[in-house]
């Protein structure tokens, strides 16, 4: 599942621990399921691949590295063969470096040596002040030179194509067609630290200037907001954090809404050889969920 940042990587961890029977997997990257954790001829697997293929000799010490696409975790739904790799994607203006890893994938896992046998590739999404279906189009319009036609992709829709399942989850703010994942992670936030929150909000709303970029939208403005919330267990550290499991309590994510959607949009991957990954394995291979 491609994710835009590090904090969405962070709510699809939380929400299919909270909602379904899932949890991150602790392998070291050598001992994940192959081709991710080996590739062929005991080559390195992708997410090494991914690692090494990083120019570092043309970075500077303070960029980040590795750079994007790069995988976040492994989450594993326990009793059936299938895992959800988190890939932390950067922006949706991203398709150009995100196809070259699906094309590497494509090219081993279609090998069928591997214990990774079958994948799916889902997309997580804020519509933004674009809208939903401006985002919808463009994800159209970028990935269509891959995938071919893929006017049946829709919000929290999967489409069948030659290459795998392609499923798209879009996040906006209830009964809008703009919004992000703010939108639902400032209502979990503030049920949880209610007194924090507002004395966060006026704190943020009395001290801000135009000039300041936390008014360069109401997304940035829910993410200071949530991240001053959640500073005092976890002080001087980023929204990841709040989210994460030692931050936000579990609880949240099994009342909220979108958590719920997102999980039951994930559990339906249409597999060829289940009709969906929460039928279970038909047998002993280990289905990837990129």
């Amino acid at each position: 599942m491609f994710c835009e940042g590090k904090h969405d990587v962070v709510f699809v961890e939380r929400s299919l621990g909270a909602c379904a029977n899932c949890e991150r997997m602790k392998r070291s990257i050598g001992k994940l399921p192959s081709p991710f954790g080996a590739g062929p001829r005991e080559s390195k697997g992708l997410i090494t691949q991914g690692l090494a293929q990083t120019p570092v000799e043309d970075l500077r010490l303070q960029e980040n590295y590795p750079s994007t696409p790069q995988f976040e975790s492994v989450v594993e739904v326990l009793g059936q063969d299938v895992m959800f790799v988190l890939i932390r994607a950067g922006g949706k203006e991203s398709a150009t470096v995100v196809l070259r890893l699906i094309q590497d994938t494509e090219r081993l896992v279609d090998v069928g040596i591997f214990e990774v046998t079958e994948h799916a590739v889902a997309f997580l999404f804020d519509a933004d002040d674009a809208g939903l279906n401006a985002t919808v189009s463009a994800f159209r319009r970028d990935y269509a030179p891959h995938y071919g036609d893929l006017d049946g992709v829709a919000h929290a829709r999967w489409l069948r194509t030659k290459a795998a399942p392609v499923g798209l989850y879009v996040f906006h703010a209830e009964g809008k067609e703009t919004g992000t994942l703010e939108h639902h992670t400032a209502p979990m936030v503030a049920e949880q630290w209610p007194e924090r929150y507002d004395a966060a909000s006026r704190f943020i709303d009395e001290n801000s200037k135009p000039e300041h970029a936390v008014l360069g939208n109401e997304a940035q403005r829910l993410k200071a907001v949530i991240t001053a919330a959640g500073q005092f267990d976890h002080p001087g550290r980023p929204l990841g954090t709040v989210l994460a499991r030692n931050g936000l309590p579990v609880e949240r994510y099994r009342e909220s809404s979108a958590a719920n959607d997102l999980v039951s949009f994930l559990l339906a991957t249409p597999w060829r050889s289940t009709g969906g990954a929460s039928e279970g394995a038909a047998d002993r291979r280990v289905r990837g969920h990129r």
